[in-house]
């Protein structure tokens, strides 16, 4: 359970991709809002200052006849009609002598902190122009600028700006999706063929070729690992097979072992109900001892590999030919059903074996097999039905050695 809770807590690649496209994005876009709201902002205050300096310098002519005859009302209102214009905050006309003719203020001008923070950024003091006549300073004019329009444009142009910013950083959120599709559908083309070679364990599968020049370099490399695990995977079963069939037959013969020969006996008993009876017959050589002693080893397998092919010879398809071990061989006959059939292939067997078998020096070899039998009974385990016959042979045998 913690290992799948785990699992669903880790983001997708596509997840990732998305937040890398979009923080990128909107840092991007932040320096350039920032970047562009300060240059707006130099350019904004940088105009204003000079405006004022013109509106001074203007205002400053027209007030030279007023000042030097201190008409107070003239001058008064030249200043309330560019002051109500929005051209300033708040206007002082002073003389020469300090006789203060005009002292104009804005009653309609805003002051919160915003205005009071653009006032003081901008105009760091209020702006003071002389006034001349005939080269002399008569007066001195002192305006306040008005941060009215400055800070209307500021905010206009900030939402503005922020907008576009957004509706930029949407579109390339979509344009970074629509693009990273091309990736997303190459790894997806290969996890999943991975996690379906995993899950089936069918390593024919192949990857499909990408676009992308690094995913098909990756795909190249995956087919070529699946090509060799697939050869690997072949190999591997093959010799499995073969070793499967190496463990159930006998090296020198090729006929089945004991192994074989019992599982093929425990088949036979678990399904005997559902089919005719069938017999185990055990076959033991006579004088393969003395085979042994007066030929060799070499003529005693020649021998057994002999008795063994002679064996298969008399069997049908469905019957079995085993090698126990040593000259001790076994046979399990389900194609024969009868006494007289069985009877009939004994002496099939006798006469078979008894014919000579020509060893490596040209030698003749007889040899004879001492032959127990028993058929199969209900409620038949392996070992019982070995013992019935085991104990038929060792009569047999002892009948043969009186006949001797």
């Amino acid at each position: 359970m913690k290992l799948d809770k785990n699992k669903n807590e880790k983001s997708s690649i596509r997840i990732k991709l998305r937040k890398i496209s979009i923080i990128n994005s909107a840092v991007i876009l932040l320096l350039c809002w920032l970047l562009l709201t300060s240059t707006s902002l130099l350019f904004i205050k940088r105009y204003e200052k000079r405006n004022l300096e013109l509106i001074a310098a203007t205002l400053s002519n027209s007030l030279t006849a007023a000042t030097v005859f201190e008409d107070s009302y003239d001058a008064h209102k030249k200043i309330a009609t560019l002051g109500n214009e929005g051209m300033f905050a708040s206007a002082k006309l002073v003389t020469d002598d300090q006789t203060v003719l005009v002292d104009w203020q804005d009653q309609q001008q805003r002051s919160g902190w915003y205005q009071n923070f653009l006032r003081e950024w901008i105009y760091a003091r209020p702006f003071s122009v002389n006034i001349v006549h005939a080269e002399n300073t008569v007066g001195t004019l002192t305006l306040v600028g008005t941060v009215t329009g400055a800070a209307d444009f500021i905010r206009y142009s900030v939402m503005i700006l922020t907008s576009g910013m957004l509706c930029v950083l949407i579109v390339a959120s979509l344009l970074s999706a629509l693009l990273h599709r091309g990736i997303l559908v190459s790894l997806r083309n290969i996890t999943s063929s991975i996690h379906y070679v995993i899950r089936s364990g069918d390593f024919s599968l192949r990857i499909p070729e990408s676009p992308t020049k690094e995913f098909q370099l990756f795909s190249e490399d995956l087919n070529s690992l699946l090509a060799e695990m697939q050869s690997l995977q072949t190999s591997l079963l093959r010799d499995n097979r073969s070793l499967a069939a190496k463990a159930l037959e006998d090296p020198l013969t090729g006929l089945a072992n004991r192994a074989a020969f019992v599982a093929r006996l425990t088949t036979l008993l678990d399904a005997q109900l559902a089919q005719e009876r069938f017999v185990l017959l055990f076959l033991d050589g006579d004088r393969f001892k003395s085979i042994n002693d007066n030929w060799g080893h070499a003529a005693g397998d020649e021998v057994l590999r002999a008795i063994g092919s002679r064996l298969l010879a008399l069997a049908y398809k469905q019957d079995l030919v085993a090698r126990l071990g040593g000259d001790e061989f076994a046979m399990l006959i389900t194609s024969r059903a009868t006494e007289s059939q069985l009877q009939q292939l004994t002496e099939e067997i006798r006469e078979t074996i008894a014919q000579k078998i020509m060893i490596a020096e040209g030698t003749p070899i007889t040899t004879s097999v001492t032959i127990g039998f028993a058929w199969s009974q209900h409620g038949d385990s392996v070992e019982s039905i070995l013992e019935r016959a085991d104990m038929n042979m060792y009569k047999n045998k002892g009948i043969n050695k009186v006949r001797i």
